[in-house]
């Protein structure tokens, strides 16, 4: 069977399979692939069954269309496929075999192989921790978290899971010559796996769909297409077919930033954020005060940073609980009392600065691995174990932070979990707090897998996940008010944007595998911030002696984001390369940070506020320059960067700017490609002109540790 039109041509086989799919030249088809998977589950027993093996293929092909009916033994899979300006296709089943259809692997395809690191030109991106873009497969794949394996009891944070750290729905192939845009256009935007992998010479774009419903629901329909298109460019014109689906599509009680009158105002005034800790120097340290308590002792500090930045600072304190570090639910009272972690939010608050805390997730925690917490006695009284995330056959296993503690993850499906959290949530808006991370660990703010039959949710994931974490969302933010802001680990996977508004990035965990990119921000960023987190891992991922420029290469990735821009201090107050460092006789250049964000805040703040708060982001002009090598680790791999970094950025009266950030110790010069434009000024940070810029290839000199904004004519 073949379709065809002026942008692309499709061949299938007799069973369904792609055989061939060509657009403007490009054979995006590698391998064949069944059409479809599924898995059948009745607790620990499963099934896995592929299109291939139906008793009986029909097809009814109405020229722009085809339907396709697959019968199994008690199971039959209807498809629709649509040709038109793009393809895109459905479907639905009916289920009379007493077991769940746990996923379906819908439209799997194997591309080429041929990305940058195989002497190709072949790139993949996904929204993965605010965008990952892939030009090894063989790193991803040798990085166990994000290793392309299946979903699985017990969740994990970095499982390539919508919405989770996958937090837009969403994949991209593409290359020099066409790039192929896969999407699930699912407005309840539910459960999915969403992933890529090797297979042979090719790479697998998988989309895993979780139906989610009760054994005995006998019909299902998906009620969404998979679609698929076609471009030429790179990934900012495939985020851009997202984003215009994602505009006309927006979740419930979202507004633009410029609208939403529930947000402080400090949110769009460019606050710095100052995260430390108050006890121990690193993650796994014993509990006990450290320099930086009481609260009050890192008042100069701040105060010293704020001063340099031309900043207001909001501090977020980390191993802050007096329960222990990392060891939720139960977080209250902090360290020294209330009054005292109450009084230094006033004092802050007298500066114009503001307070927020780190928590830990939805776990519930039996013995700190830090201290003596135990709440062993508790869990078994109160047969607390009925509430927790259970596998297919009962069991009852974590592995989120077990490193840190004994701990169970706990069903939100459950009562007991929302109400426990409510109730802390409560203690801690009492105190006057400005932002509470309290999905850490639940990247992207998802619950986690459970396959409890005696839950009141289907012993298999699904919807009910988005539903249940919605409700919980909804009330969480009633709770605390709408004075304090929430947040999560990454980014707000988009099912959850409207209701935590400033969440702890983690993209320099791409790092480990590619590079990160703003994709993130070009989707969502008119709708909320978030800030660039504590960099945990970073020292594992960039060389810090072979790379000094690692530091603010992130800072400037944060910045052009439009996002909030973070400093980890030790109990020094000195800057420190990112959490989890035990060592401090190497340090980041403290002058070069103080001054880039410096440089940084006042546009942010001023004269681009329009743009890189309020703005959505635009394709840039392509500038040309030097690039700086990052060394891995304990490793002779170094990946490139620009040495000037850009984004470029709209306005909602319509004008165009983009920002060139030298995250360098060193003056650069850089060209810009004006040559489609009226000409560009160059403007500082007050909104003088001190370069006009014809409509030409023009050279610009971005001096060291700053920022620069061309404002288009």
């Amino acid at each position: 069977m073949k379709f065809s039109n002026q942008k692309y041509e499709l061949q299938l086989d007799k069973m369904g399979a792609v055989m061939s799919l060509k657009s403007m030249g490009k054979q995006f088809i590698k391998q064949r692939l069944p059409l479809f998977v599924f898995q059948l589950r009745d607790g620990g027993n499963t099934q896995i069954i592929n299109s291939d093996q139906a008793q009986n293929i029909t097809l009814c092909d109405n020229g722009d269309n085809i339907k396709l009916k697959y019968e199994f033994k008690s199971l039959t899979f209807d498809i629709k496929m649509v040709f038109g300006n793009r393809i895109e296709a459905t479907f639905s089943f009916q289920n009379y075999t007493n077991m769940y259809v746990e996923w379906v692997s819908f439209c799997p395809l194997a591309v080429p192989n041929d990305l940058v690191s195989t002497g190709g030109n072949g790139h993949i991106i996904i929204d993965t921790n605010e965008g990952m873009l892939i030009e090894d497969i063989k790193l991803k794949e040798n990085f166990y978290p994000y290793k392309f394996r299946s979903l699985d009891y017990p969740s994990e944070g970095l499982y390539a899971m919508f919405p989770a750290v996958v937090q837009s729905q969403f994949l991209s192939y593409y290359d020099d010559t066409a790039g192929i845009y896969i999407a699930a256009e699912d407005t309840e935007r539910t459960v999915k796996g969403i992933d890529f992998g090797p297979l042979d010479d090719a790479i697998k774009l998988q989309f895993k769909l979780y139906p989610g419903i009760e054994k005995g629901v006998t019909q299902f329909n998906l009620g969404y297409n998979l679609v698929m298109d076609f471009f030429c460019g790179d990934w900012y014109n495939a985020a851009q077919m997202y984003r215009e689906w994602f505009e006309e599509n927006l979740p419930k009680y979202l507004l633009p930033i410029e609208e939403n009158q529930d947000l402080p105002e400090w949110y769009t005034d460019s606050p710095l954020v100052v995260t430390y800790p108050v006890q121990g120097i690193h993650d796994m340290d014993p509990s006990g005060p450290n320099r930086l308590f009481p609260y009050s002792n890192a008042l100069p500090y701040l105060e010293k940073i704020g001063k340099a930045t031309d900043s207001r600072i909001m501090a977020v304190l980390m191993h802050w609980e007096s329960t222990a570090p990392w060891a939720p639910p139960y977080v209250w009272p902090p360290l020294g009392g209330e009054k005292m972690l109450a009084d230094f939010c006033n004092e802050l608050h007298k500066r114009n600065y503001m307070l927020g805390v780190y928590c830990s997730g939805i776990s519930y925690t039996l013995q700190s691995n830090i201290n003596d917490y135990n709440m062993q006695n508790e869990y078994d009284e109160k047969g607390l174990s009925r509430h927790m995330c259970a596998s297919p056959t009962g069991e009852i296993i974590s592995k989120t932070c077990q490193a840190q503690r004994k701990s169970y993850d706990m069903c939100i499906a459950e009562d007991f979990t929302k109400r426990v959290l409510l109730d802390e949530a409560r203690k801690m808006a009492s105190s006057g707090l400005d932002y509470i991370q309290i999905l850490d660990q639940n990247h992207g703010g998802t619950p986690y897998f459970c396959f409890s039959d005696k839950h009141s949710h289907p012993a298999v994931p699904g919807k009910w996940m988005v539903e249940h974490m919605t409700d919980f969302l909804v009330k969480l933010k009633a709770t605390v008010g709408k004075n304090v802001l929430l947040g999560c680990e990454s980014a707000a996977a988009e099912s959850y944007i409207p209701y935590m508004n400033l969440s702890d990035n983690r993209f320099n965990l791409n790092g480990y595998v590619g590079k990160f990119i703003p994709l993130y921000g070009y989707i969502y960023h008119k709708y909320l911030q978030n800030f660039s987190g504590n960099s945990v891992c970073s020292q594992d991922i960039f060389d810090e002696r072979r790379s000094p420029d690692s530091y603010l290469l992130r800072a400037a990735h944060s910045f052009l984001a439009g996002d909030f821009m973070t400093l980890v201090i030790n109990e020094d107050g000195k800057i420190a390369w990112a959490w989890g460092e035990r060592e401090f006789d190497y340090l980041p250049d403290q002058e070069a940070v103080l001054s880039f964000i410096k440089s940084a805040t006042s546009y942010k703040r001023g004269i681009g506020k329009k743009y890189l708060t309020f703005g959505e982001m635009i394709k840039p002009y392509y500038v040309d320059c030097d690039t700086v090598k990052m060394y891995k680790t304990n490793a002779e791999r170094f990946t490139e960067y620009p040495c000037v970094l850009t984004t470029a950025w709209k306005a909602s009266d319509g004008t165009h700017a983009q920002f060139l950030a030298n995250y360098c110790l060193q003056d650069k010069v850089c060209t810009i490609d004006l040559s489609n434009t009226k000409g560009a000024e160059v403007m500082d940070q007050n909104g003088n002109v001190i370069k006009t810029l014809s409509a030409e290839v023009c050279t610009i000199n971005v001096p060291r540790n700053s920022v620069v904004m061309i404002l288009f004519k």
